[in-house]
């Protein structure tokens, strides 16, 4: 019983100390920050987005932060976001030089007004000059980006098999298909470098409903390999939607099946060591 007495106060400070120790951690990112920047909001498409920086007319994107608060201090997501919002966004300061900016550094938004979505049509020459719609017609792209010790890596997949139905300009339900061969045969397959074993984010271009994702040792690079050659990789989500291949590992031939409402795509890619290549 004597134990008893002292858990619950021992657990008591062990919780204040880890409350205080977020809070502490959220001061110390907050005196890092840089004055915040003053700008609209505007989605483009499903996932994407622009920022116009109503001080100075910067126009640029931003990595989302965790810490998302609307005009009265709550919790949101940025999928909560509409056009027209007026924003103030804290990060280091630090704007990578492209066209449109790039903002990964942001810590935290305030949503300071929800302005009108009408306010953001002033801007319709810029967001014409980044961005159109896509084109019902054009099958998904895959990209897929990981973290090594010398960076964070971003790299193109192959494109392989397909079906794919969409509606043309006049209305017509068309659909486009092509076969291809066993990933192992696949010529030109793009090399991921890692230095260990490591979890690959796929970002595709348009969101899949499914992603599986299916492993080849190299050894069979060149050859008809059966489907008893293959394993099963481990796809999964992160708390963003986002689809993850875990673990990916040196010297494995890699398909990705994307599964979409319109159809379904395959992507193809190797993984060797940094300083190693794959040899047809």
């Amino acid at each position: 019983m004597k134990t008893k007495k002292f858990w619950i106060p021992v657990l008591l400070v062990v919780l204040i100390a880890i409350g205080s120790g977020a809070w502490f951690y959220q001061k110390y990112l907050e005196k890092k920050e840089e004055p915040p920047i003053r700008a609209m909001y505007i989605p483009l498409g499903d996932d994407d987005h622009l920022m116009i920086g109503q001080n100075n007319g910067d126009v640029f994107s931003i990595t989302m932060p965790d810490t998302i608060l609307d005009e009265n201090g709550k919790q949101i997501t940025w999928q909560e976001l509409k056009r027209g919002n007026l924003l103030d966004i804290y990060g280091d300061g630090i704007m990578l030089e492209s066209y449109p900016g790039q903002y990964p550094g942001v810590t935290r938004i305030k949503v300071v007004s929800q302005g009108d979505p009408a306010d953001a049509d002033q801007y319709q020459d810029i967001i014409d000059e980044i961005w159109s719609p896509r084109d019902s017609s054009q099958l998904p792209c895959l990209n897929v980006g990981y973290t090594q010790s010398y960076g964070v890596i971003s790299a193109v997949t192959m494109q392989g098999g397909y079906s794919w139905t969409y509606t043309d300009e006049e209305g017509v339900s068309q659909t486009i298909t092509a076969d291809s061969s066993k990933v192992t045969m696949w010529s030109d397959l793009p090399i991921m470098n890692i230095e260990k074993a490591t979890d690959m984010e796929l970002y595709f271009d348009e969101q899949p409903v499914e992603v599986t994702a299916i492993a080849y040792p190299a050894d069979f690079l060149g050859t008809e390999a059966s489907g008893e050659e293959g394993e099963t990789a481990s796809i999964e989500t992160d708390e963003d939607g986002n689809f993850v291949l875990k673990n990916a590992r040196e010297g494995m031939i890699y398909l990705i099946r994307g599964q979409w409402e319109n159809g379904w795509s395959e992507y193809g890619f190797t993984v060797a060591g940094r300083q190693k290549q794959l040899s047809s």
